[in-house]
């Protein structure tokens, strides 16, 4: 078993773009027709690079976290279940990074698929991202696929609370590092934003004394948020609707994702089996551009918000 905050190789680091696609009003026009050709039946996939707008980094994309810091470790799933240390760092980063993942709002992407949801073009969304934008924004039809950071589990007896209440109790058995946290607000500092409510500490600030609490129902289990962490397994039912909710479109709207993890691009590989249409606007290369009938090489932001204004206008 790898030790405490183990490096890993970070998978599928895909090619930044090359051919930057111009968006001009005939590529929006395609992209229109291709939500009027399958009305109802599109089913959008979603990653990191439609939260960058709200203020949260991504993993892979040009500015992405695996590119700019080439060092970041991100926690394991067997870590933070099996190793005090590991969560000890887990929690203490998270006691930072989760303030500002709390306070983060929908952005034009968000509203612009809930917008095509609300009119008929999706029938529903799968994404990756565990901020809880899309709900905020107002789509109804969401999976999760990898889980929401709104909550966490216990994991003896599966009692879930808000990770908002969960933070009133770190704060109540860490009052220095409330301290330290007021003190590096008051000077101006902010340490750097990872993504999923992560950051980066300075080296020299050790977590030997940061304190979490266990399970206030069966007082024996240690809390984990409810996402999916690397190494980790989407669970099963979830798994099973993601397909159910491929099987149920005619086409796929893939955007602001490099497909790089399995659980998602499993769906892209298994519409592409049955013969469906499926589209990816992405800014850098993706492991689905070969499955895909269309690929724009462009940001979510570029295309999805004016999309929707322009079917707005036509319907």
């Amino acid at each position: 078993m790898p030790p405490p905050f183990a490096k890993v190789k970070i998978q599928g680091l895909y090619g930044l773009p090359k051919n930057h696609t111009h968006v001009t009003t005939a590529v929006l026009d395609s992209v229109a027709d291709y939500f009027r050709r399958h009305h109802g039946r599109v089913l959008g996939i979603t990653g990191a690079g439609v939260s960058v707008a709200s203020g949260i980094p991504d993993y892979r994309g040009p500015k992405g976290t695996y590119r700019v810091y080439g060092g970041y470790t991100p926690i394991l799933h067997h870590e933070l279940v099996l190793q005090h240390r590991s969560r000890q760092r887990y929690w203490a980063r998270s006691f930072f990074g989760i303030r500002p993942a709390f306070l983060a709002k929908p952005n034009s992407i968000h509203y612009a698929l809930a917008d095509l949801e609300h009119r008929g073009y999706l029938n529903g969304l799968v994404t990756q991202n565990v901020d809880g934008l899309h709900v905020q924004a107002g789509s109804k039809n969401v999976l999760e696929l990898h889980g929401t950071l709104k909550n966490v589990r216990c994991l003896n007896c599966n009692h879930t609370e808000s990770r908002a209440d969960f933070q009133k109790r770190l704060e109540e058995l860490n009052p220095k590092w409330v301290t330290y946290f007021q003190q590096m607000a008051q000077s101006g500092e902010e340490p750097a934003r990872r993504p999923d409510g992560d950051v980066e500490l300075p080296p020299t600030l050790k977590y030997d004394d940061f304190e979490y609490p266990t399970c206030d129902q069966c007082h024996l289990g240690h809390y984990m948020p409810t996402v999916v962490f690397f190494g980790g397994n989407v669970a099963d039912h979830v798994r099973s609707r993601s397909f159910e909710m491929v099987d149920g479109a005619d086409a796929l709207f893939v955007c602001g994702t490099s497909l790089a993890t399995f659980s998602a691009y499993r769906l892209v590989k298994h519409a592409r089996e049955q013969g469906k249409d499926i589209m990816i606007v992405n800014l850098g290369e993706t492991r689905g551009d070969k499955d895909a009938t269309v690929k724009l090489e462009a940001s979510a932001e570029e295309v999805v918000p004016p999309v929707a204004a322009s079917l707005d206008v036509s319907a």
